[in-house]
């Protein structure tokens, strides 16, 4: 072999195979400029519109605020309110409900079984669910009536559930029931200073003697009258 001739290699291009390589080459990206025109074209005509629909909003919005006010007090009052809504002392209510609902709910499904095994129960022993329902319905309305009425909160701000009071009620109630086991002695003038010697009896004299004065003292003062003019009040409205 003659060192000066160069090897030849395994493959020869032709001219003609090298432009048809090119030429395809070119129209294949011709093809993908035309696509990602194509692609391009709702942007172009997006951009295009965009200066006129900004001036349509911009314009829409100003009239609005003509017409409720300044736009810009309201946002800086929705901005306030905002930032108030979401301070942690705000939250920590709301937080501390969401606790409470996610620990009621075992207590929830607690009470659901006890109400759904007491009206199978009553199902199976005759009684009328619907029926036991709306009693059971009516009686909360003549409770809820009952509390906020005019009697009931009168006796509240008597003191007569005072527990002092219940109290001497109660040991009334029982001296009333002892006496009540003998039969009533009759006693005359000389018999009741008879009596009256006695320290039991002595006792009770002074608590009435005691009764007697505070309840002149309360009389005196405008909050019986009062009380008065108001049971008398409800009770004309009832009777209308």
């Amino acid at each position: 072999m003659d060192p000066n001739v160069a090897p030849t290699t395994g493959s020869t291009t032709t001219p003609g195979e090298s432009g048809s390589d090119l030429e395809s080459t070119l129209r294949r990206i011709e093809a993908r400029l035309e696509r990602l025109e194509r692609t391009l074209d709702p942007i172009r005509e997006a951009t295009a519109a965009a200066p006129a629909l900004t001036s349509t909003a911009v314009d829409v919005l100003d009239d609005w605020a003509h017409q409720h006010g300044d736009l810009d007090e309201r946002l800086r009052t929705l901005s306030e309110l905002l930032e108030r809504m979401t301070r942690p002392e705000a939250l920590a209510p709301l937080m501390m409900m969401v606790e409470l609902s996610e620990q009621a709910k075992p207590a929830i499904a607690t009470v659901t079984d006890i109400v759904d095994e007491t009206m199978a129960r009553a199902a199976a022993e005759g009684m009328e669910i619907e029926r036991l329902v709306e009693s059971s319905k009516n009686a909360v309305l003549k409770l809820a009536q009952l509390a906020t009425a005019r009697e009931v909160q009168a006796l509240l701000d008597s003191g007569m559930l005072d527990p002092a009071a219940l109290s001497t009620l109660g040991m009334t109630a029982r001296a009333v029931a002892d006496a009540s086991d003998e039969p009533a002695p009759e006693v005359g003038m000389f018999g009741a200073l008879r009596a009256a010697r006695q320290p039991s009896v002595k006792r009770a004299l002074g608590f009435l003697i005691r009764v007697a004065e505070k309840l002149g003292d309360n009389l005196g003062t405008t909050a019986p009258r009062l009380l008065l003019n108001g049971n008398a009040s409800s009770k004309s409205e009832r009777d209308s």
